[in-house]
């Protein structure tokens, strides 16, 4: 079973290399980051749009939804696995297509976007996934990339526009060294359109979107070089690390400011005001990029009983002092300090600036998720080697759905509500968070702590896996009531055993390293827990039980994985460069 297993490890590693857990050269393959000004290049193309409003068959669509246009884009390669792309689409201006039409829900088909077209600007983060899961080869033709989205839209006639979300699959074919062929096919979503109501106002609408076109190098060095190469290197330049070196977890406390459409801001605090917590988890590709996932939840630890909005309403009442809300967004992280004056592993503050999209719940609300989109910055100082200070501010728009449609922009909700968010708390590096200059010397092992990160997440993901079966099993037997009558699946809880079985995991990784972390882990299970039980989705009992099968779940998958591999002091991983090397110690 030992033998099988290790099969599958290099399998799914590319490469199984035997060593011992000591300092290693270089390896040949590891790449090298260039100058901020390398690896840049520009798009040209032509633009098709099938768009899709909701309710609607999709053979309404075409051609009745379709739309030809251009596009242009700017983008560049930070690694070889990570880059950002800022592009504008301008469609049914240069060739109109005067019967692009959609079928409105309440029976009235209208003319759209016939006169002056529609714009669209977005973000994509740029993930190259031959170069993540494979070595970088810069005379590889094709390359597969998936492509988060994020922006806004812009009817030009009208005026008017909101926030998009969306995700695509790019593809490139390099013809030479300056000149490759792109094709992108992405799905987004978007609010109310031109009179044609998602029914909801919360981004019920979407597109579809097929760009294709030529891509021209607009730097004078455009590929990666290896560290082993004999070149010259900018002071900026380091060597890519692992793609599990670098990670981060976040967590503090936050307030946000409401600013719903029409209302002074004067009114907003405090009436506007709430109280939360805030929890991420990022990793930085290079020292000048990096992502960051979190989770904010607002007023419902910490409540304001007398959050309101005032006008254009002459009824205000409370919004969100019954559940609060919560925001899952994602960042893009652009550290200003490295991209101006390089990197310095010795610099204690960093200013970063991020663009922000996501989703955004108010429980208060009988309407569903509603698109944000955001811009923010943060600051960081560093009080070990490890141990970071933040506080970061950003603002977000959002859609009308998220106060119930009280506020809104005239005709159709296009959205203009937004809020500020204010966050304060405690960063935490995990494994190694340090660049290094080419030539040096750096150890095979996957972090100075000795963490095994591919054994942790598998266990993590297995944990919650036997957690979810488990309780699965149990809501299937017993057929208990939930407290609100909406059906016979309340005990156990499913939120609890899930979360508990993912902090309990992390217990038993980190609390060597530092208390706090578990301790953040078991509080945030046990808020998920709370949440049931407030929101009279579970009695107490059933939160406490989810909870016992969570942590027993952690306890049996880890027993388990001990057994089959050791206590992963034979097995860990190490890094050449853009995979990830399997280490195994006899």
């Amino acid at each position: 079973m030992r033998k099988f297993l290790l099969i599958l490890l290099w399998i799914a590693s590319c490469h199984l290399t035997v060593v011992a857990q000591e300092e290693n050269p270089v390896d040949s393959s590891t790449c090298v980051t260039n100058s901020f000004w390398d690896n840049w290049y520009g798009q040209v193309g032509a633009d098709m749009i099938l768009l899709f409003p909701v309710d609607h068959a999709v053979k309404d669509v075409f051609p009745n939804g379709k739309s030809l246009g251009v596009s242009i884009a700017v983008g560049k390669w930070f690694s070889p696995e990570f880059g950002g792309k800022f592009k504008v689409n301008w469609n049914n201006v240069i060739i109109r297509e005067t019967h692009n039409i959609w079928y409105k829900p309440y029976g009235v088909p209208g003319g759209n976007h016939d006169e002056g077209g529609f714009m669209t600007i977005s973000g994509d983060m740029q993930l190259n996934l031959h170069n993540l899961f494979d070595v970088y080869k810069p005379e590889r033709k094709w390359n597969l990339i998936l492509a988060p989205r994020a922006g806004g839209w812009l009817n030009v006639k009208e005026g008017k526009g909101g926030p998009i979300l969306g995700v695509g699959l790019h593809n490139t074919y390099r013809l030479n060294k300056k000149w490759q062929l792109f094709g992108d096919v992405n799905y987004t979503f978007v609010p109310s359109l031109n009179g044609v109501s998602s029914g909801r106002d919360h981004g019920g609408n979407s597109y579809a979107e097929i760009n294709v076109g030529v891509e021209m190098a607009l730097s004078k060095n455009n590929t990666f070089h290896r560290a082993s190469e004999s070149v010259r290197h900018e002071k900026e330049a380091v060597v890519v690390n692992s793609f599990w070196d670098n990670w981060f977890v976040q967590a503090g406390l936050g307030m946000s400011l409401q600013n719903p459409y029409g209302t002074n801001f004067a009114n907003v605090f405090p009436n506007g005001n709430t109280l939360g917590v805030n929890i991420g988890l990022g990793k930085w590709f290079t020292p000048e990029i990096g992502v960051r996932g979190g989770v904010n939840w607002q007023n419902s630890i910490v409540i304001n009983h007398h959050a309101y909005y005032l006008a254009p309403f002459d009824d205000p009442k409370g919004e969100l002092d019954k559940k609060g809300f919560y925001a899952i967004y994602a960042d893009l992280f652009l550290n200003l300090h490295n991209i101006i004056a390089g990197y310095d592993k010795d610099r204690k503050w960093n200013a970063i600036v991020f663009p922000r999209m996501g989703l955004t719940t108010n429980f208060s609300s009988s309407y569903a998720e509603c698109p944000i989109v955001g811009l923010g910055t943060e600051q960081t100082f560093a009080i070990s080697d490890r141990i970071k200070l933040f506080a970061d501010v950003a603002y977000q728009v959002m859609t009308s759905g998220f106060h119930d449609k009280k506020y809104k922009t005239p005709d159709n909700g296009i959205s203009s509500n937004g809020f500020f968010d204010f966050n304060i708390g405690v960063q935490y590096d995990l494994g190694r968070n340090t660049w290094y200059k080419p030539g040096e010397k750096r150890s095979a092992s996957v972090s100075a702590t000795g963490h095994n990160w591919p054994r942790f997440i598998v266990n993590t993901g297995g944990s919650v896996v036997v957690a979810f079966g488990a309780k699965t099993a149990l809501k299937a037997m017993i057929n208990e009531e939930r407290p609100d009558h909406s059906d016979n699946k309340s005990f156990p809880s499913g939120h609890a055993s899930m979360a508990f079985a993912a902090a309990r995991s992390i217990d038993k990784e980190f609390r060597k390293d530092c208390i706090w972390i578990p301790i953040a882990g078991y509080a945030a299970a046990t808020a998920i827990g709370v949440e049931r039980v407030v929101n009279d989705r579970h009695h107490w009992y059933d939160v406490v039980a989810g909870a016992g099968i969570g942590i027993g779940a952690a306890e049996l998958t880890w027993w388990l994985s001990d057994k089959l591999l050791g206590k992963g002091s034979n097995v860990a991983v190490g890094s050449s460069g853009n995979t990830v090397d399997v280490a195994v110690g006899f």
